[in-house]
């Protein structure tokens, strides 16, 4: 792994030491962020509502955050990202007990902070890395990105649990703030390629790639789980049946510490070729370690997720995010268009977290309080399951002996 750190330029360097400082941050109060919430009320529906307002935020303000990237450059938009999610951690410290009241401006805040910052994201993945070594560096990135993960976690369920009441909360909040400052401050030694100040969108709605325009379907379904599952699904079954705070942060520690074994494995031997095979691998292990967490709520079911999730759905989200920028790439003019690309995913992906909300919600009244967390659990992973063949329709090689006429090259 440090000698494919090594081949990195030293902006890209920056780069993932500013995203690294921020993920420590965002996974100092990530997990408990959700637990936070859910003691608000006791029941999932604040959960729920919180993400359908950041969903629906994302949708309208990913133009607004595209339109500062033409003006300014997509590496400060990044940075006003990490301002807006530092607002939204002072929201929660300023309102706190009363916080349920706020949740509509909470949840906007939080999908302004996410456009902003996943504009920067993406746009500097494609500019920083190339298609044959992109499985590589976002693995490399995943790795760093996790180390901060390994102690956060466990820090958080230690301070938390030494504190009565909801003040652990707010300690651990503030040192978020602190390190998203820090990952600004980093942020600056990171310039980034400015982009055309023409909008190409809808050049890019109505002449997209081929591959681009079949993975619509892809991104609306992976928003259907990311919506519920990923965002608090996940965290609250493993606080249920860790039994506690601190369960939860050793838990969390010990499942990343697995994650950084996976990814290092992975970095070394992926490349492009087995994105579908990594993907489907994954899908079905989240899917089938899901359901066995849902129907034996245990300690070994516990240990058994905790091992199999991280790297599932880093197989996952690796496998996906390197598919979708393929298929931007595909388009002779990606250059010039990739902002409007990344704009648009937001479409399919946002529209599909929304369902996601609804349908959880739409559950909840056909199942009791104690039901719908295993239900909703083992329910919202198997759509992972369910896009492998379409993701295989997509990507297959050419079948042998196939001519290709000059007009396709």
């Amino acid at each position: 792994m440090f000698q494919i750190f090594k081949s990195f330029s030293k902006e890209l360097k920056f780069y993932l030491l500013m995203n690294t400082f921020f993920s420590f941050g965002g996974a100092i109060s990530g997990i408990f962020q959700s637990v936070f919430l859910w003691k608000l009320d006791k029941t999932y529906s604040l959960l729920a509502y919180y993400s359908l307002y950041w969903s629906i935020a994302i949708i309208f303000s990913f133009g607004l955050c595209a339109w500062i990237a033409r003006k300014t450059s997509p590496m400060i938009t990044m940075r006003l990202g990490f301002i807006f999610y530092l607002i939204t951690y002072l929201i929660m410290l300023i309102f706190h007990n009363t916080l349920s009241d706020h949740i509509i401006l909470l949840g906007s805040t939080t999908g302004f902070a996410m456009s902003l910052y996943y504009v920067g994201v993406h746009m500097a993945v494609l500019d920083l890395t190339t298609n044959d070594k992109r499985d590589q560096f976002l693995y490399v990135q995943g790795i760093l990105l996790t180390i901060g993960g390994v102690i956060a976690p466990l820090l958080s369920g230690i301070l938390i649990s030494q504190f009565q009441g909801m003040i652990g909360y707010y300690v651990v909040f503030i040192a978020t703030c602190v390190f998203f400052f820090i990952s600004f401050l980093i942020s600056l030694k990171v310039k980034g390629n400015p982009v055309t100040t023409k909008s190409y969108f809808w050049d890019v709605i109505k002449y997209p790639s081929q591959e681009w325009k079949k993975m619509y379907k892809v991104m609306f379904a992976d928003g259907i789980v990311s919506g519920v599952y990923s965002t608090f699904l996940i965290t609250m079954i493993t606080f249920k049946v860790a039994g506690g705070e601190l369960s939860l942060g050793v838990y969390n520690t010990a499942a990343e510490i697995v994650a950084i074994a996976a990814f290092y494995v992975l970095a070394k031997f992926s490349n492009q070729k087995y994105r579908l095979a990594i993907f489907a691998i994954g899908s079905v292990s989240i899917f089938l370690s899901s359901v066995l967490l849902s129907a034996l709520p245990v300690f070994i079911s516990l240990v058994i997720f905790g091992i199999v999730s991280p790297v599932a759905m880093n197989m996952i989200t690796t496998s996906m995010n390197a598919m979708i920028y393929e298929s931007i790439e595909k388009d002779p003019q990606y250059k010039e268009k990739r902002l409007d690309y990344i704009i648009i995913r937001e479409i399919p992906l946002g529209v599909g977290r929304i369902i996601g909300v609804f349908l959880f919600l739409a559950m909840k009244k056909y199942f009791d309080i104690e039901a719908l967390l295993p239900i909703s659990f083992s329910f919202f992973p198997i759509v992972y399951v369910i896009i492998i063949p379409s993701l295989y329709f997509i990507w297959k090689k050419p079948k042998k002996g196939l001519v290709v006429s000059s007009s396709e090259i």
